[in-house]
């Protein structure tokens, strides 16, 4: 199933048919969204690789998002660090 991410998942179901094995649409389903949500974890813990929409921001910190700082510093990851810098820069300047 993986060595054809390109073919459908019928055509999937037809071919593991033909080498006995038994499986759904649903199935081929299930394991591509699992695939991909891991390639993406992979790319949470990248150094210097921005955040994807689809992708929990609390797994990118470690955090499960509750506290203020969790959510301050995924929100940093979303917007990256050098806009960041330039928003802090900002508020202090309004603040001070």
């Amino acid at each position: 199933m993986r060595e054809h991410p390109n073919v459908g998942a019928q055509e999937l179901v037809q071919l593991a048919r033909k080498q006995g094995l038994s499986l759904t649409p649903g199935h081929i389903y299930n394991i591509r969204a699992a695939d991909k949500s891991r390639a993406v974890q992979r790319v949470a813990k990248s150094p210097g690789k921005p955040v994807t929409a689809g992708r929990r921001r609390s797994a990118a910190v470690g955090g499960d998002g509750s506290s203020s700082e969790d959510q301050l510093r995924n929100l940093v990851i979303r917007v990256g660090l050098d806009r960041a810098h330039e928003i802090f820069e900002e508020l202090k300047t309004k603040l001070y």
